[in-house]
């Protein structure tokens, strides 16, 4: 089984007047850990490799931040270097790493932190493979539309909170829980929600049953000794083939596990759902009660089971159901899950996080029964050269209810490129799927951000829909799209939520 190093055990009073640096502080979770730190009373500093829009964000609440690592950012001596995984993935002899350890400093991943301020609360983790986002977001949103005051982080921004971090009074901690690298191990939920499970991760798992080994340390690492009025609860999709997986190896699990799903039987079920128009659906609950109807602004069966999730955790926490329904019917998403910007022009882009070739699919499925008679431009960013390797045959099927697909250079994230594999590897797969293979001139390779927008300029017509997908920095491009003069028509601050 793939290891993670072991975390020093801190505590947030550990953390109070203490001086910290963030290496890696442009990170969608790290911020967030970032917030907490300094309302403890931390003194924080950071750096990041390029200067963004997030780091401008932290800089403004008055952290200092320097550009690139280096072993000088550690002169001042900080109690703590707390570091995203990737930066060892990327150099396990990065310097400024291998200096904080000669000095004694002791260097701590983000996600362990995180864990350390959800110590002794009521934690609510939501894991899996694809849309814990979307699903912690709405459980948040649901918990605190019913006043119970949670502390709620997500690994991107949630536009209700304008940001990535919500801080509560009360014992409610809710959290992303990310499977890459173990983290999700750092977390103890009272309740945790897992929304699906298949193999992800190439770069750090050696195959599906080490990350399915990671899903089974993870409940087993549940809070059983907390005093709450809620037994340890596991919430599981059902209809995902991996959740029945890990079911059967729990065996006879001391706490208490709940489904939910639409394709079978289950706790929580779904049905009736209707995409046509508004996304709706019917639920019951575990008892057999009739929850009646509920609306979402998002579109897609995949968010319909992604309330259907929500719906199930917050029920079991005693969350009236009225408030559900509300919560839900005017839920805003999530940063870059679905995100709609509808130019002057009649062109509608959409930004999504999809990197994975089961999301990918999904995605462009909602976006072709929410627009069906236009034609759809798919833009893809494949996000590490592992990943695109690993599933290179699984990502050449997932594009065939797009019109037009343009291949962006792949994204290293936190590796570096070896020459094991480029973009023009999925371009020349795609042009032979079927879905492509009579007019392989549909399929294009897009090359650098600057050189895809480019193509989309000339590509784009009035009236497309244009659907930019990835876990890197793709979004750029409709960004820069939107804001160029060549580009007639658009409105850049035309934002519609969906």
């Amino acid at each position: 089984m793939t290891q993670s190093p072991p975390a020093p055990q801190i505590t947030p009073a550990d953390l109070r007047g203490k001086r910290l640096h963030f290496m890696g502080i442009g990170g969608s979770g790290i911020t967030s850990v970032v917030q907490m730190a300094l309302l403890e009373g931390a003194h924080c500093t950071g750096c990041e490799q390029t200067l963004s829009g997030a780091t401008e964000w932290i800089a403004a609440k008055g952290v200092p931040i320097v550009e690139g690592h280096s072993p000088a950012h550690l002169d001042d001596n900080p109690d703590y270097l707390i570091i995203v995984p990737a930066v060892m993935k990327l150099d396990k002899n990065n310097p400024e790493v291998a200096e904080a350890r000669r000095r004694g400093i002791p260097v701590i991943d983000w996600q362990a932190v995180l864990g350390a301020f959800m110590a002794g609360k009521f934690g609510i983790s939501v894991a899996g493979v694809h849309a814990k986002g979307t699903v912690t977001a709405m459980i948040s949103q649901i918990l605190i539309d019913a006043g119970m005051d949670p502390t709620c982080e997500v690994g991107a921004t949630v536009p209700r909170w304008q940001g990535n971090v919500r801080m509560g009074a009360s014992d409610y901690f809710v959290n992303e829980a990310d499977e890459f690298n173990l983290n999700f191990l750092h977390y103890h939920p009272r309740l945790a929600v897992i929304t699906s499970i298949e193999f992800e991760h190439p770069e750090f798992f050696n195959n599906y049953a080490e990350l399915k080994e990671g899903f089974d340390r993870f409940v087993a690492g549940m809070d059983f000794a907390g005093q709450w009025d809620l037994p340890p609860t596991l919430v599981l999709n059902w209809d995902s083939p991996g959740c029945h997986e890990l079911r059967e190896r729990m065996g006879d699990w001391a706490g208490h596990v709940v489904t939910y799903a639409l394709d079978g039987p289950a706790d929580y079920m779904g049905d009736d759902v209707r995409l046509a128009g508004e996304t709706s659906f019917h639920a019951r609950d575990a008892q057999g009660h009739d929850l009646g109807r509920f609306t979402l602004p998002l579109p897609g069966r995949f968010n319909v089971e992604n309330a259907l999730g929500a719906i199930a955790a917050t029920r079991e926490l005693g969350v009236d159901v009225e408030v559900i329904r509300a919560t839900l019917a005017r839920y805003g998403g999530v940063y870059r899950r679905f995100q709609v910007t509808q130019a002057a022009n009649g062109v509608t882009v959409i930004d999504d996080y999809a990197h994975h070739p089961t999301a990918i699919e999904v995605t462009l499925g909602a976006i072709r029964q929410r627009f069906p008679n236009r034609r759809l431009i798919a833009t893809f960013q494949p996000h590490m050269f592992t990943r695109l390797k690993t599933f290179l045959e699984d990502f050449s099927h997932s594009f065939g209810q797009a019109d037009e697909v343009v291949i962006v250079d792949v994204f290293p994230a936190r590796e570096r490129d070896t020459g094991l594999i480029t973009s023009h590897a999925l371009v020349a797969a795609l042009q032979r799927d079927p879905a492509f293979a009579d007019q392989p001139e549909r399929v294009h390779y897009g090359g650098s951000l600057d050189q895809t927008r480019d193509l989309l300029a000339r590509l784009v017509q009035p009236g497309d829909v244009l659907a930019m997908l990835g876990s890197g920095s793709v979004y750029q491009i409709s960004g820069a799209l939107l804001r160029s003069p060549d580009f007639a028509g658009f409105d850049p601050d035309t934002q519609i939520n969906h």
